[in-house]
This record gives C-alpha cells, sequence and structure tokens, in this order.
C-alpha cells in the first residue's frame, strides 16, 4: 500500500496543496488564491474540500497533513504567533487544529523556511549532508539549518530567521538580508544602477543575459550580498553546502554561478575548500514537499 500524506504550502498570495508518496512523488494537487477567502472558516472549508478531493482521486486514505506557512505556529497547539503580515487570517489562530477536527487528519504546521529545509533533507540537495542551509529568496528571505541530519528549531519550535541577518549595519532597517536580497532588493539595486525602478528579478536576469550594463551590475551587488550570508553561515557553522530557493532561484546558474563567484571574499579558505553552493532541487513543491514530510516522519514514514 502507498503511504502518503498532505503537504499544505501557505503564501502571501497562493495555497498550494499536494499529496505527497514516501518516496516524494507528489500523486495529486491542488492550487487556490489565498487572496479569494475573507474568513478562516472558509479557508478551513476549503482546504478541507481539497484534501478530501485528492484523497478520493487517487484512492488514498493521507497518514497526516503538515502545513507550511511563514512566521511561527505555536508548537503546544499551531496557533500563529509571529509572521503573519501577509496571511493575516491566521493570526491568532491554529489552522492545523482546525483541519484536524475538519478531516479528522493529525495534523502540524511548521515554518515555511522549514518545511523547504526539511523537504531538501528528505528528498532534495541535502540528502546524505550532515550540516547545510537553506536560503529562500523570493518576495521575502527566508531558509533553514539542517544540522546532525535534523532541521533545527528553537525551543517552542521557532525558526532562525535568516533573513533577519544583518549586512550593512550602516543602512538600519535597510541593511538585513531581506531588504537587501528579496525581490524588492533586487529591484532597488537595479535603480540603483541606472535602471528603471519596480523591475522583477526575472526580467533583471534577462536583461543582464543580453549583456545590459545597468542589469548586470544589479545583479552584482546583490549576488555579492548574498554570498556575504552565505559565507557567515558556512564560517559558523562549518557547512556542507549552502542551496538556494525560493521563486528567484529560478533564475538557475546565473543566480548560482554569481553568487559562488563572491563567496571566497566571506568564507575562511579552508572551510570554503570542503563546501559547496548549489540550487535546491525541489523547486516550487518546496513547501508542499517538506510539510508532507513532516506529517510522514510524525507516523514514523
Amino acid at each position: 500500500m502507498t503511504e502518503a500524506a498532505v503537504g499544505i504550502d501557505i503564501g502571501g498570495t497562493n495555497l498550494k496543496l499536494g499529496l505527497v508518496a514516501a518516496t516524494g512523488a507528489v500523486l495529486a494537487r491542488r492550487r487556490l488564491s489565498y487572496a479569494g477567502f475573507t474568513d478562516f472558516e472558509a479557508l478551513t472549508e476549503v482546504l478541507a474540500t481539497a484534501v478530501a478531493a485528492m484523497s478520493r482521486d487517487t484512492s488514498l486514505r493521507p497518514c497526516g497533513i503538515g502545513i507550511a506557512a511563514p512566521g511561527h505556529a505555536r508548537e503546544s497547539d499551531g496557533v500563529m504567533v509571529d509572521g503573519t503580515a501577509n496571511v493575516p487570517l491566521l493570526r491568532g489562530r491554529s489552522l492545523a487544529l482546525a483541519l484536524r477536527d475538519r478531516t479528522g487528519f493529525p495534523t502540524g504546521t511548521l515554518n515555511d523556511g522549514a518545511a523547504a529545509t526539511l523537504g531538501e533533507l528528505r528528498w532534495g540537495g541535502g540528502r546524505g549532508l550532515d550540516r547545510f542551509a537553506v536560503v529562500t529568496l523570493g518576495t521575502g528571505v527566508g531558509g533553514g539549518v539542517a544540522l546532525a541530519g535534523r532541521v533545527i528549531a528553537g525551543n517552542d519550535g521557532e525558526p532562525p530567521e535568516i533573513g533577519a541577518m544583518v549586512l550593512d549595519a550602516d543602512a538600519g532597517p535597510n541593511g538585513t538580508f531581506e531588504a537587501l536580497a528579496c525581490a524588492a532588493g533586487f529591484s532597488n539595486a537595479y535603480a540603483r544602477a541606472g535602471g528603471l525602478a519596480a523591475v522583477d528579478p526575472e526580467t533583471i536576469f534577462a536583461r543582464a543575459e543580453r549583456g545590459e550594463v545597468d542589469a548586470v551590475a544589479a545583479l552584482d551587488t546583490v549576488c555579492r550580498r548574498i554570498a556575504q550570508a552565505c559565507g557567515s553561515m558556512i564560517n559558523l557553522l562549518n557547512l556542507e553546502a549552502c542551496l538556494l530557493g525560493g521563486g528567484i532561484a529560478a533564475a538557475g546558474e546565473p543566480l548560482r554561478a554569481r553568487v559562488d563567484a563572491h563567496l571566497p571574499a566571506f568564507t575562511w579558505p579552508y572551510l570554503y575548500a570542503r563546501s559547496r553552493l548549489d540550487l535546491a532541487r525541489t523547486g516550487q513543491d518546496a513547501g508542499v514537499l517538506g510539510a508532507a514530510a513532516r506529517a510522514l516522519a510524525a507516523r514514523g514514514l
């Protein structure tokens, strides 16, 4: 019998669901618009209906449900207590308990960066590694760290705030890793280089590929900051790898190569030689896979 769990990835714009086998194969999918919901109860009902539909489509009964969400959910009851600015319907509520009561399946919540790291640990670029970090680059900057084969968290499950690393102390709140390397950070760097404001990272990469000087300069500026953050983590934790994920990492090798070119400037030479910079392998399924991995692990699978 195929063992499977449901992974739910909650973003500020979209909700992605997948029924995931213990092999990491996504057997069924659903995608919903978060913006279409006006209250918590409606959100819970639609998610429960989608879970039932995936189970029906595959003739598989999931062993549990995992939820990857921005911010932090209290371990004891899944109540969202931090980081819900982009998902206000979840503030102070427990989607885990609501879905458990509605579906009857064991349900738990973890931070989306921790989920991405768990997915990479089980089925992606972290397989076989003892120490690595995942950096997710998108609307914000997040990620997680795995040490001794486990995704680390605080005493109550608090995730590390990778995006809060201060890379430029003179810039105040604009000097954090998140401010400098999120999607808006790319756009701001492009504007400072002389390009047009409000251009998304995908467009900047495309223009750099065509040789536009402003786009190349902007990417060099931001990728140097990403290398600074990755080098600091490698130095601190003797990491074997830093894996770049999130929507911006869809740029692929043009992103990885630019960051890697700057990495020696921020990494102790001995540790640099023993580490690598790579792209995360779970891609746009990172949250779904990581959330499902949590549910499978909770059942010993």
